[in-house]
């Protein structure tokens, strides 16, 4: 069984959650991609909440799709850390 990292997660694919709406979501600790969105546009999200991290999940169904994106509030570091 994979270990899992939690986080809570306030946009996928680049469409905001409601405010108050994020989703807790167990991330596989191999295999993800992660990216720092701190001076990213995408990083004020119109709900009010900032976001600092981009969890990538690759999609093994497609080949050629760049996954889905789940934007969290932690840092890279922070994520890192999370993941082991």
């Amino acid at each position: 069984m994979a270990n899992l990292a939690f986080l809570n997660v306030y946009a996928i694919n680049q469409t905001t959650l409601a405010r108050d709406a994020s989703i807790r979501i167990g991330f596989p600790t191999q295999g993800c991609l992660v990216e720092d969105v701190t001076a990213s546009p995408t990083r004020s999200l119109s709900s009010g909440y900032n976001v600092y991290g981009l969890i990538i999940v690759p999609s093994p169904a497609a080949a050629n799709s760049n996954g889905t994106l789940y934007y969290v509030q932690e840092t890279v570091a922070q994520i890192a850390t999370a993941f082991g």
